[in-house]
């Protein structure tokens, strides 16, 4: 059983006292140079498929182009999962509609946790049929949040429990959030 429980103790023991839970579901992360909040509130305990999604909420000290390869899924194994692309959501949309539909009812207000929630931008990462223009980066600064869905795929199909790690990486470092899925 220690050696089962091992990655995941390492993973949970891992994360900065910059992160604070926010209910069950809901991470955010702080410190002087980034401001994130992520909320997988349906995703935690439905991930039996292919997908999740996160939705999540950043704003930074300093004016940052966050580029789309610089956010990940860390796995419990230290695995490095990437943001999903627009061609495979494309390829899957029914299925992402589908969780988006059932994430829906269990969504939270991550822009709640800014002060400057009259600036939000959108990410524009994704687009599902008469969306917006995708985008592969966004910018944000101390008075601008970038909100916005986050999709994952499993390269096995389905998502097993443990602690995993939101990775967002920034001019001025990285955040790492904990995410579990139950």
């Amino acid at each position: 059983m220690l050696a089962l429980a091992g990655p995941q103790l390492v993973a949970q023991q891992e994360f900065s006292s910059a992160n604070k839970k926010r209910g069950k579901a809901v991470v955010e992360y702080r410190d002087k140079a980034a401001h994130v909040v992520a909320a997988y509130n349906y995703s935690q305990r439905n991930h039996g498929s292919r997908w999740i999604v996160i939705q999540a909420a950043l704003s930074t000290s300093k004016e940052t182009t966050i580029q789309r390869q610089e956010i990940a899924l860390r796995t419990p194994q230290g695995r490095e999962i990437p943001l999903a692309t627009q061609t495979r959501i494309g390829e899957d949309v029914m299925k992402v509609e589908q969780l988006l539909q059932n994430a829906k009812v269990q969504a939270h207000d991550v822009a709640s946790y800014f002060r400057q929630q009259d600036r939000l931008e959108d990410m524009q990462l994704f687009r599902l049929p008469f969306g917006p223009v995708v985008h592969d980066e966004f910018i944000v600064d101390r008075d601008h949040i970038a909100t916005g869905p986050l999709f994952f795929e499993s390269p096995t199909g389905a998502w097993e429990r443990g602690t995993y790690a939101l990775v967002i990486r920034h001019g001025e470092g990285t955040a790492e959030m904990p995410i579990e899925l139950e």
